[in-house]
């Protein structure tokens, strides 16, 4: 099943104007669905935009303060369990955890001699094409899994029923859309020896030494390798503790604030993220056979993923832009171009139009959510500024 976080890793866009909230019931937020696809239709049609990638979210309006009551969001206090400490222990954990990763498998030799389907042979090979030895097709101590499909069709078959010590030559022909050209549809001979059958050694151990650090890391010593693991993992837990900070202070606004989506909104932000999902992965393919081919989940659980998802979403917007109000917060210009550059270089976005489109149904409403991002984000650190949290305890009640 596919988690709700990567499901809504991009948020649909949503644009602001003044009117008066629904009904005051969540569960039955979204009821003027008609109004809203003729809205979004018109929209469309008036921008020479198809329908399909118009948003829906755009034709909803609501005023904010009719729409949340505020709570102290001045004196917000939270408790989170994590120091946020990097100890020696954790600082030995990591870096012996990536040595083994860079070490790779450990094998240890075996008796048998006759090569079979799913052996892993440790093998030396010259790959010659018109007699001369190509580029890339001689190795010496490779260890190979046989029916991996890691080499050409016929190279593991061909060592099939073959005895350690034996030498064969094996006739094969590259894929005629084989990345090198030289190579592709060539007549080949590769000409292998077999040195032994062995099998991956799960009880090695790698033993971290200056030089094996120097060979993989670039570091001159076993010492400065952890110093700059510490460092990299005292920036990791300082990434975490701002994020799981500003976390803990959403949650207790939501507890702390009384929230009514606008009627209409939910299930318009939901129809623009099924739109853009469906647009970004389902190009030669329906959206049902994507989800049940990748996720293997149906379009109703998909939907009522993200619905549930949006609504946690929406009233964490909502309140953050009642704060936005009350505190004057606004957006400044020549902050938001800054923002937007920074996430460009962050995610290789090559136009702001770019980032725009990968978080709208379109570049104009991605923009539109932003912009809102942005002030929200501006009126979370204003609340952040106040807040009191502790570290290494229990939440309390």
């Amino acid at each position: 099943m596919m988690k709700n976080k990567f499901i809504l890793a991009a948020v649909v866009g949503l644009a602001v104007a003044a009117s008066a909230c629904g009904n005051g019931k969540k569960e039955d937020s979204g009821k003027e669905g008609a109004q809203i696809e003729d809205t979004r239709a018109e929209d469309a049609q008036a921008e020479g935009e198809s329908e399909k990638t118009a948003s829906a979210a755009d034709g909803i309006s609501y005023d904010v303060d009719q729409c949340v009551k505020l709570g102290d969001y001045q004196a917000i206090h939270v408790s989170l369990s994590d120091t946020y400490e990097v100890t020696d222990e954790q600082v030995e954990d990591y870096a012996m955890s990536m040595a083994e990763y860079y070490a790779g498998p450990s094998y240890k030799d075996t008796d048998k001699q006759t090569v079979e389907s799913g052996d892993i042979v440790n093998i030396d090979y010259v790959g010659k094409k018109d007699g001369v030895a190509f580029d890339g097709g001689t190795a010496s101590g490779y260890n190979l899994t046989i029916g991996s499909g890691s080499f050409i069709d016929g190279f593991e078959d061909g060592l099939i029923g073959k005895n350690v010590g034996e030498t064969v030559d094996l006739n094969l022909t590259f894929p005629e859309n084989y990345q090198s050209e030289d190579l592709a549809g060539a007549d080949v001979v590769f000409t292998v020896t077999i040195n032994k059958i062995v099998v991956e050694d799960e009880d090695a151990k790698v033993e971290l030494t200056d030089e094996f650090v120097a060979a993989n890391f670039g570091y001159d010593t076993v010492a400065e390798y952890k110093e700059n693991v510490k460092k990299y993992l005292e920036t990791s837990n300082e990434t975490s503790k701002k994020t799981d900070s500003r976390q803990a202070v959403i949650d207790k606004l939501q507890e702390t604030c009384d929230v009514t989506l606008p009627d209409g909104l939910l299930d318009a932000r939901v129809d623009d993220y099924v739109t853009q999902f469906t647009n970004k992965n389902c190009a030669d393919t329906t959206l049902a056979d994507y989800l049940s081919d990748t996720y293997n989940m149906t379009e109703e659980d998909f939907r009522g993923e993200v619905t549930a998802e949006m609504q946690e979403n929406l009233t964490t917007e909502l309140i953050l832009e009642a704060v936005a109000k009350k505190e004057g917060i606004e957006l400044v210009e020549d902050d938001f171009q800054a923002y937007v550059k920074e996430q460009m270089s962050a995610n290789s976005y090559q136009t702001a139009e770019d980032f725009y489109s990968a978080n709208g149904v379109d570049a104009a409403s991605g923009e539109k959510y932003e912009r809102k991002v942005f002030v929200c984000n501006q009126a979370l650190d204003k609340i952040m500024e106040s807040a009191s949290i502790e570290y290494g305890v229990e939440e309390k009640e």
